[in-house]
């Protein structure tokens, strides 16, 4: 599973440089509250997507 996970971040280097940039400025910064909102809808959209697209318990 963890092996799926690292592939896919691999194939996409610029999406996963999105997502650990907003993930990382979210938990060791305190951004103004809207932009805080803004951001945490962006890393949340972003993992729907990384998990459709993984699909990792998909049978």
């Amino acid at each position: 599973m963890f092996k799926k996970i690292l592939n896919g971040f691999i194939d996409q280097p610029l999406f996963t440089s999105l997502f650990v940039a907003d993930f990382a400025l979210l938990v060791f910064h305190r951004p103004p509250f809207l932009f805080s909102l803004v951001m945490l809808g962006c890393l949340v959209g972003m993992s729907m997507y990384m998990g459709q697209k993984l699909a990792l318990f998909e049978k």
